[in-house]
């Protein structure tokens, strides 16, 4: 109640103050304002005075034609634009409706130039950029409601010049009533209030409205109010130098450009007729006779559009435009925004620019996957249209162009020179453009695997991995232009024989195969019996729909197919995001890739095709890469030479605050893990046999057990003693675990890495660590030399390669729960369903066998 009071009075009170500053505007309805009884003036009215001027015969015409005469004669409140008779007759030699007099306007016409005049207030000229949004908003303003109806203009369409789609062909053979948007038209206006509050420059005003202006000039679209404020009873006229009549909205400004009609075809596939019932029903009160039906067309859009198909299917968000183009009431989503407000706007390339940019540049992946723009599938365009459409006009303005950015935050790079005409809509601009912008998805290492989703050609689809982008929110990460990136893509015909490893833990093994459902547009998995000694595929035993479970099988594998900073620097050896390490060689074409478990499988993943990208390389492999399945506990526990290190490793009571190994909650993984490793890439330096014997009878350590003379920490019985045993022995383990995975590669690096062992006095060291900071290692490979470490003590230790037993690859994964928990995947056993399980992260790790022990103090 308040509110609407507020309103009221400020509209009231505005009014009456228009009319006390009519008593001295020349340009009064009366030029005598002050009589001896009621001021002459305020018994005028709009209709009176344009009749008595004698230089408005057609607006008169067109007030009484269409019954307006007792509106606007009587007390009431409006703001009209108008023209005079020279206007019109300027009008009459050349304009978009054709019509050379007044005898040829139909009604609609008519009803047309009169109502989009019109403002359903009254507002003075430097009042116009006032709106009231919740409070009152002072010259932020650049548009008004006018009073045409959407039933102004019924058009009468042929099947002919309805867009080319699926949604359009049953009109095709015939004719329509289609409204081009059924919201109400808007008045779009520059008032000096609001150029100076929104800091519109000349430059932009020339562009926009290929006009100059002087200060307080207002304009409407692009014709300047020659009279303003003409001060009467029922409200105020303003008489604009030519006249106006309601410009297309964006969408029809491209879509009957000649020189727009690629970019236009595009657009149109993302729009279709929908039965307007309610606007129907209002032309048959009206016109009894009307048997038809009315449709409005409707784009597939966020934000003024239709989230749904004709048939009411909901359509997917990627297939959504930003907003509807056609929507003459537009208003943006922007916090506290109002129609009022702004905008939007489209910089849309013409005909010239869409073919350069096809056949060379960046687009032409475009034209070697589908040769013509219209082969071209709906599926990838929205990325395409959507980076030319900007939700506000006065963030697109010339004077902002080089800050402009999409909505993911990537550079628009849009030049003044790139401009060739600007068209102002109903309800907003566009630029045409002689370049286009294609979106970062088109030119990242992404653009491969959405360019070849839908590829007619099965070799080369990718739908697999693009749902998996989808599903996981990765493009944008693989989109940055910060970033360089390999990219390894399986494509869809290789996408199979993935062991789960979770599925590995279990009695009943298991290899996935991954599919595109075309039905449910989504990815299934069918389960395969896997052997893992033999390595084997078995027969298939279930499909798994669950998009839980598949996103997050997926994105495991997405993490571990990426490598930042690329794989083509000559190196042997690789970090994928996921701390995955691969093994590489050659290049381009004659890559060949292996993670650990393909070297364990003895396979290697080849490269069919590779595709240069703005941010990396994408190369399409012909199966996916399989990360190690195999934990440090795994390799320490089976490789005989490690035994030595495994029994001090393993020794540890389970009590024990010490223990090392672990297989519990927050740990569960395969089998065991290692406590203190976090999400991170490591290297394991596992000594000899011989070298572990040789620290125990130097007394560097102690064994668990007794040995000789030698009394093991079991055996101790001064627990005191017995606990800094323990102590001693966890430290001394520790330090041949490091930070960061360092392999014999194919580079040589002398680089020096933390170990998980703290220094826990001030005595100094070679590295000179402080107390309370990890220990380090110096590691340095030279080719042929191999690796030599080099600890605290300024002591070194070779990596022994006589044996194979270094590069060995390992991953601690960590599951939400232990691998037990679950039903094996073909229903057995006892636990929850298989498909509830979840890969929560993992930590990896290198072992290289050493010939001495590492040692700090």
């Amino acid at each position: 109640m308040k509110k609407q009071f507020n309103i009221i009075f400020y509209q009231y009170t505005r009014l009456a103050i228009g009319f006390l500053i009519g008593l001295f505007l020349f340009s009064s309805c009366n030029d005598n304002p002050l009589e001896e009884n009621e001021p002459e003036w305020l018994g005028a009215s709009i209709y009176n005075y344009l009749e008595s001027n004698g230089h408005f015969t057609n607006y008169v015409k067109l007030i009484n034609d269409l019954d307006y005469k007792e509106v606007l004669s009587k007390t009431g409140s409006k703001t009209l634009f108008v023209a005079n008779d020279s206007a019109f007759n300027e009008f009459y030699k050349s304009n978009s409706w054709n019509v050379h007099s007044y005898d040829e306007f139909t009604l609609s016409q008519k009803k047309l130039i009169l109502n989009f005049g019109m403002v359903n207030d009254a507002y003075l000229t430097d009042m116009l950029s006032n709106f009231y949004n919740g409070s009152l908003q002072e010259g932020s303003g650049m548009r008004k409601v006018t009073a045409v109806s959407a039933l102004d203009s019924l058009p009468y369409v042929s099947g002919s010049t309805l867009p080319e789609s699926s949604y359009w062909n049953s009109y095709h053979a015939s004719n329509m009533y289609l409204l081009k948007d059924n919201t109400p038209l808007t008045i779009m206006f520059f008032t000096q209030k609001f150029i100076v509050l929104e800091q519109i420059t000349d430059a932009d005003f020339q562009l926009l409205t290929g006009l100059s202006r002087n200060k307080n000039d207002a304009y409407v679209f692009g014709i300047k109010v020659k009279t303003k404020d003409i001060t009467c009873k029922n409200g105020y006229l303003n008489i604009l130098e030519s006249v106006l009549i309601p410009p297309k909205n964006m969408a029809e400004q491209v879509n009957t450009n000649s020189k727009m009609t690629i970019f236009s075809k595009l657009l149109e596939r993302f729009c279709a007729p929908f039965y307007d019932a309610s606007n129907t029903l209002l032309y048959k009160q009206t016109h009894p006779e009307f048997s038809d039906s009315i449709f409005t067309k409707k784009y597939f859009a966020k934000l003024g559009g239709s989230s749904k198909y004709p048939s009411g299917v909901g359509i997917n968000t990627d297939m959504l435009l930003p907003f509807d183009p056609g929507w003459n009431s537009y208003t943006s989503n922007a916090v506290y925004a109002a129609l009022e407000s702004d905008m939007a706007a489209m910089f849309v390339p013409n005909d010239a620019a869409m073919e350069k940019f096809f056949n060379s540049g960046s687009g032409a992946v475009l034209k070697d996957r589908f040769k013509t723009w219209d082969a071209i599938p709906n599926e990838i365009l929205p990325f395409f249209i959507k980076r030319h459409m900007r939700s506000s006009l006065l963030a697109s303005l010339p004077s902002g162009f080089a800050k402009m950015v999409d909505e993911d935050n990537s550079a628009l790079p849009v030049a003044e020179s790139d401009i060739e005409n600007v068209y102002l809509g109903s309800n907003g601009v566009v630029y045409e453009t002689n370049k286009v912008y294609p979106p970062d998805d088109y030119n990242s290492v992404y653009g491969p695997v959405l360019l070849s989703a839908n590829d007619a050609s099965l070799e080369n689809k990718t739908k697999i991995w693009k749902w998996a982008i989808t599903q996981n929110d990765f493009r944008l990460y693989l989109n940055s232009m910060v970033s360089k990136y390999s990219f390894f893509v399986p494509t869809d015909e290789y996408f199979k024989n993935y062991i789960d490893p979770i599925a590995y833990a279990q009695d009943v093994n298991a290899a996935l195969k991954y599919w595109y459902n075309t039905k449910t547009q989504a990815v299934n998995a069918t389960v395969y019996a896997y052997d893992k000694t033999t390595g084997a595929i078995g027969d298939s035993i279930s499909v798994i729909t669950t998009t839980s479970f598949l996103t997050n099988r997926l994105l495991d594998m997405l993490n571990m197919h990426v490598v930042v900073k690329g794989v083509e620097s000559g190196k042997g050896y690789y970090l994928t995001k996921g701390n995955v390490a691969l093994k590489i060689t050659g290049s381009g074409s004659n890559m060949k890739i292996q993670g650990g478990g393909n070297i364990r499988l003895n396979e290697e993943v080849n490269v069919n095709k590779v595709y240069n990208q703005s941010n990396g390389y994408t190369y399409f492999i012909d199966k996916p890469i399989q990360s190690p399945l195999q934990s440090v506990f795994k390799v320490l526990s089976s490789e005989e030479k490690f035994s030595s290190f495994y029994t001090l490793i393993s020794g540890f009571p389970a009590s024990s605050s010490s223990v090392i190994l672990v297989n519990k909650t927050n740990y569960y993984g395969i089998d065991y893990n290692i406590k203190f490793f976090n999400t991170f890439n490591y290297t394991v330096y596992v000594p000899t046999n011989a070298a572990i014997d040789k620290a125990i009878s130097e007394g560097i350590i102690k064994p668990w057990e007794s040995l000789g003379s030698i009394v093991g920490i079991n055996d101790m019985t001064n627990k005191t003693e017995q606990s800094a045993e323990i102590e001693k022995l966890e430290r001394f383990i520790r330090y041949h675990f490091q930070d960061n995975s360092a392999f014999l590669d194919g580079q040589s690096y002398d680089n020096t890495y933390q170990s998980a062992t703290i220094k826990n006095d001030n005595d100094i060291t070679h590295f000179g660590t402080f107390k309370n900071k990890y220990y380090k290692i110096g590691v340095k490979y030279d080719g042929d030399k191999g690796m030599t470490l080099t600890t605290e003590k300024n002591k070194v230790a070779k990596v022994v390669t006589t044996d194979g037993l270094y590069n060995i690859m390992t991953r601690d994964f960590v599951f939400s729960n232990k691998p037990s928990a679950y039903k094996n995947v073909d229903g057995s056993g006892t636990g929850t369903s298989f498909s509830s399980s979840t890969i929560y992260t993992s930590s990896t790790a290198v072992i290289h066998q050493i010939d001495a022990v590492l040692n700090f103090e």
